[in-house]
């Protein structure tokens, strides 16, 4: 991966805060200055040599060469300070104003899978479902999944004013051309799909307004929450889904009754429960499906209640 500026040559110079280190795989998370072309941002470097990154702790300032031409990005000729501190202006949380539920998206510019423009302007008078990924996400529970759901969406749509976007949270790694082929994988048609992206600090902003903080690890890639938004055509914000059960046919119906047009109250009705329960429950039932785990649990405390009448009965006749 390469970007303008880094052309002629292989190495820049970086400034930057260590979050967290690694020594065991010789990586380190750096908050780190623009230098060449690469705005500032927090993501993953490997260190050379590897017990360089053992001397390292975390709230250290460094510069460093940068190798761009790795994968990960390469740290060598270290210099550090004495650890600090980290104070919460080092850490990858944004300070941006959270949306709710009848703001309007904000019109942030982004480039799509085609190379082309993009903005949320364009999309008034159509409905909008909107979530974020990240193409080397490996975790299929994650954003494979929801690509894989929103190919469903395109796919059952039929006839309704609906387009898709997704947003990556790896604005350095997924330029157009590589969205280009995660828009091919997933089989997603650029006039009712859009796959983008924008310059780095704009497009994590725009995710952190929606309550997503992408934070890159070495082990697990970039780590975020999940949430997937449906807008109305007057491009104001209608729900917030977030957990990864929900099912297309639940989308679709919310969607039109949204428009006023009959649709089917047992699955709204059923992505509700979905995000009652994580409301509630917080993450740990974020695969809750609505009514069809609602009925598995039901099942399960009639079958705990009967055992209990049964054991219950025994012990009083017995007693009798």
């Amino acid at each position: 991966m390469l970007f303008p500026g880094f052309a002629s040559a292989r190495a820049a110079r970086l400034h930057g805060v260590v979050l967290a280190v690694t020594p065991k795989t010789g990586e380190a998370i750096v908050r780190h200055d623009a230098f060449g072309s690469m705005p500032a941002m927090t993501m993953p470097f490997r260190i050379v040599p590897r017990e360089r990154a053992a001397q390292l702790q975390a709230g250290a300032t460094i510069d460093a060469d940068v190798d761009v031409k790795t994968e990960p990005w390469t740290l060598s000729h270290v210099d550090s300070t004495g650890a600090q501190p980290l104070t919460s202006d080092m850490t990858p949380l944004r300070r941006v104003t959270p949306l709710r539920i009848g703001d309007a998206v904000p019109d942030t510019p982004f480039v799509d899978q085609t190379g082309k423009p993009f903005a949320f302007s364009q999309l008034r008078g159509k409905d909008v479902v909107l979530a974020f990924v990240y193409t080397r996400c490996q975790d299929a529970r994650m954003c494979p999944l929801i690509s894989a759901k929103f190919r469903q969406l395109q796919e059952q749509a039929g006839a309704r004013s609906l387009h898709l976007v997704e947003v990556t949270l790896d604005p350095s790694y997924d330029r157009p051309p590589v969205l280009a082929r995660y828009a091919r994988t997933f089989g997603a048609d650029p006039k009712r799909w859009s796959i983008v992206v924008g310059d780095a600090e704009p497009t994590l902003d725009f995710a952190a307004r929606f309550g997503i903080n992408a934070f890159p690890t070495p082990e697990q890639g970039i780590i975020h929450a999940e949430n997937t938004v449906i807008v109305g055509a007057d491009g104001r914000i209608r729900s917030m889904v977030t957990e990864t059960a929900w099912l297309p046919t639940e989308i679709l119906a919310q969607i039109d009754a949204n428009r006023g047009i009959a649709s089917n109250p047992v699955a709204r009705l059923s992505l509700w429960l979905s995000s009652a329960a994580v409301a509630v429950c917080g993450n740990s039932v974020a695969g809750f499906s609505g009514l069809t785990d609602l009925a598995v649990v039901l099942v399960i405390f009639s079958a705990l209640a009967y055992l209990i009448y049964r054991l219950a009965r025994k012990i009083f006749v017995e007693s009798a």
